[in-house]
């Protein structure tokens, strides 16, 4: 049962949220895991992926696809949660009210230095490169669609993203990060 887009989730002309929380509530779960510790952050913003969703839904095109779409809501998601993590820790006569759970601040000054190394790099590459490098990365197109958006070949797509890669690696590893092969 591998249903796309919204049309095929509607029922009577109205949106079946149950049936779209029941196909991909486990895989972005499993997203959330893999990004964040804190179990109640998990459940909390994974109600608030399908509670957007479901808003948002209404204002979209009956062909949206549904998984990229709810990776998109979760991955904003997490990154706001970051975001305002970050602001809230600025702050150090707050900071001394604020409890902490599960955070590894250290971690987190990796990913965001990790993050700061990467658009530097996608900053100093080709305008076509740069773009097919986030239209699969984040806003994970496919292959296909992106040779067929540039009007170039999958193969010309694959190197493309096989040297954006390399030159990342390369960068993180100038900066002390053993990133990848």
């Amino acid at each position: 049962m591998d249903k796309e887009t919204i049309e095929s989730f509607e029922e009577e002309g109205t949106l079946s949220i149950e049936k779209v929380i029941n196909e991909y509530s486990g895989y972005i779960y499993k997203i959330l895991q893999n990004s964040i510790s804190n179990e109640s952050d998990i459940e909390e913003i994974l109600s608030d992926v399908f509670m957007i969703f479901w808003k948002k839904c209404k204002e979209l095109n009956k062909k949206t696809k549904v998984k990229p779409y709810l990776v998109g809501i979760a991955r904003n998601l997490i990154k706001k949660r970051y975001r305002d993590y970050s602001i809230s820790i600025e702050n150090i006569d707050c900071y001394e009210n604020e409890i902490v759970y599960n955070i590894d601040i250290q971690e987190l000054a990796e990913n965001k230095e990790k993050s700061k190394i990467i658009s530097e790099s996608l900053a100093n590459i080709k305008d076509i490169d740069r773009k097919v490098f986030i239209m699969f990365y984040y806003n994970q197109n496919k292959i296909k669609d992106i040779s067929q958006i540039f009007k170039i070949s999958e193969g010309k797509v694959k190197i493309i993203l096989y040297r954006v890669r390399k030159l990342i690696r390369k960068n993180l590893k100038e900066r002390g990060y053993n990133y990848g092969k």
